[in-house]
């Protein structure tokens, strides 16, 4: 196939076609659907299947995103986005159909009741330039996505958000090939909330056969229990002012429960108030509900794995300074008090005399309880995450490869440093967009994000990133910065403190 001056096409195999857009070269198709809009009496079971349609139907607009919120809204902000949201975007070079090319799937993060796939940020152009076709999906978020409503399983099974996720894997196994895709060579990555949503995935038989690899950049595993996940219902059906069933809550407006989700992801004290611990920094996230999800998921990834090692290659990582991201921007950094870094020690059960270790540890100029409790949340939610994952896969899997992304932003008069998220732009060798600098600031370092979107190119095509592999007696890490190099690594001393926790 060329590029040509006309629109480009595809014909799907089970009928109708798609008229898409070029983008310099690159095929774009957007807002395509994999499941009817989960409106109505779909709202909360499980996605089913978009029905097929006959002749030319345009893809040249992105879907709505899920149901939500602006990050920074007000008291009175309008909901985003819209119910018909699930859908994938993909973008490809010029292929024939069956080509063989291999595949990469984006899952986006965003605390599992904001972000779309649909952000500039996240633009697959680079890597269909070259010569992968990238798919970006959307799922349920939010309330219809993860709140899990008790006794009500057959109409609002668990974990939607996860189950729209299993449904768009499929939808690439089935129509990728369209694109010139090899559905035999599909990796799938996510960040935050979307590699915390892979690793559930990992431990979930259903997912088996889907993707051949995975990337997890900064994975975030901590899920709710049964009484989390009825508090956080209790917390949303309170705030909101009706009864927390299925029936009150999908009755009352959207716009209050988003409203309700959002104040409580916001502000601490009122979780606090509401009976939700610190262990979960967002109020809605995967539940362990014994079906969907039978077990957390390292307990899970190690217990299906080790009864069935998965053909898989596994890339997996963090950042040096995770949790700044939400502790730096608004000075919250500097008004940390003891007693806050206690009680998050205590949610996770992590024993106070571990606490001070771990404060030993650190730089002198970091010994604040705003620094202290930055550096325990990250290794709890991401850091740690990452390296067992890293150890599991080295283990079970047919390859691991880990990294740490330590380049430090300069945002927020340097205090930012290698946070959160920071490390999106330089995969995506998507430098320019206005998201992506906000984390970088307006003159990030070109060579890093080469090198970073070539590794992870390289292992969507090979399940080689370009660096030694984790091993159990070779533990080689891939550091990024400025000046990148792969070692054989020992783990910072403070993560010892949380064996048996995680």
């Amino acid at each position: 196939m060329t590029v040509g001056t006309a629109a480009p096409q595809v014909t799907l195999p089970h009928g109708g076609q798609l008229r898409g857009l070029w983008d310099h070269g690159v095929r774009v198709f957007r807002g395509v659907p994999y499941a009817l809009a989960p409106r109505g009496a779909l709202r909360f079971v499980a996605p089913a299947p978009a029905l097929p349609w006959s002749g030319l139907r345009d893809a040249t607009t992105f879907a709505p995103m899920a149901p939500q919120l602006a990050r920074t809204a007000k008291a009175d902000a309008p909901m985003l986005g819209g119910q018909d949201c699930l859908a994938v975007n993909v973008w490809a070079p010029p292929a024939a159909p069956g080509a063989g090319l291999p595949v990469l799937v984006w899952v986006h993060g965003g605390g599992f009741f904001r972000g779309s796939a649909s952000e500039p940020l996240y633009d697959g152009a680079s890597f269909a330039r070259q010569g992968l076709v990238f798919v970006s999906l959307q799922y349920r978020l939010g309330m219809d996505g993860f709140m899990h409503f008790e006794g009500e399983d057959d109409g609002a099974p668990a974990n939607r958000g996860l189950l729209d996720q299993i449904a768009a894997l499929q939808w690439v196994q089935d129509h990728v090939q369209a694109w010139g895709g090899d559905p035999t060579q599909v990796t799938v990555f996510g960040q935050s909330a979307g590699a915390g949503a892979l690793a559930c995935l990992l431990g979930m038989p259903a997912s088996r056969g889907l993707f051949q690899r995975v990337i997890l950049q900064s994975p975030s595993v901590a899920c709710q229990t049964l009484d989390e996940a009825a508090a956080v219902r209790r917390a949303v059906a309170a705030l909101v002012g009706v009864a927390p069933s299925r029936t009150t809550l999908a009755s009352a407006p959207i716009g209050s429960v988003l409203h309700a989700v959002h104040r409580l992801a916001a502000d601490p004290s009122l979780r606090v108030r509401h009976g939700i611990g610190g262990r979960n920094f967002f109020p809605l996230r995967p539940v362990v509900d014994g079906r969907v999800l039978a077990a957390p998921p390292l307990q899970a990834m190690r217990q299906q794995w080790r009864a069935r090692p998965p053909d898989l290659q596994v890339l997996v990582g963090s950042n040096v300074d995770e949790m700044r991201l939400y502790h730096v921007p608004g000075g919250a950094i500097d008004r940390v008090s003891e007693a806050q870094v206690l009680a998050f020690a205590q949610d996770v059960g992590l024993p106070t005399e571990a606490v001070r270790a771990c404060r030993a540890l650190l730089p002198a100029a970091q010994q604040t309880p705003g620094e202290l409790l930055s550096a325990l949340q990250s290794d709890f939610y991401y850091r740690v995450p990452a390296q067992r994952i890293a150890a599991l896969a080295s283990e079970w899997a047919q390859s691991a490869h880990r990294y740490e992304f330590a380049w430090a932003s300069p945002q927020w008069r340097g205090r930012l440093g290698a946070a959160h998220a920071v490390e999106l732009p330089f995969v995506f060798g998507n430098l320019h967009p206005a998201q992506g600098q906000e984390f970088t600031g307006a003159a990030p370092p070109a060579a890093l994000a080469q090198a970073m979107h070539q590794s992870w190119a390289s292992f969507a095509r090979r399940g080689d990133p370009g660096w030694a592999r984790h091993e159990g007696t070779m533990p080689w890490l891939q550091h990024f910065n400025s000046a990148s190099r792969c070692e054989i690594h020992s783990e910072p001393t403070r993560f010892n403190l949380w064996r048996g926790i995680l």
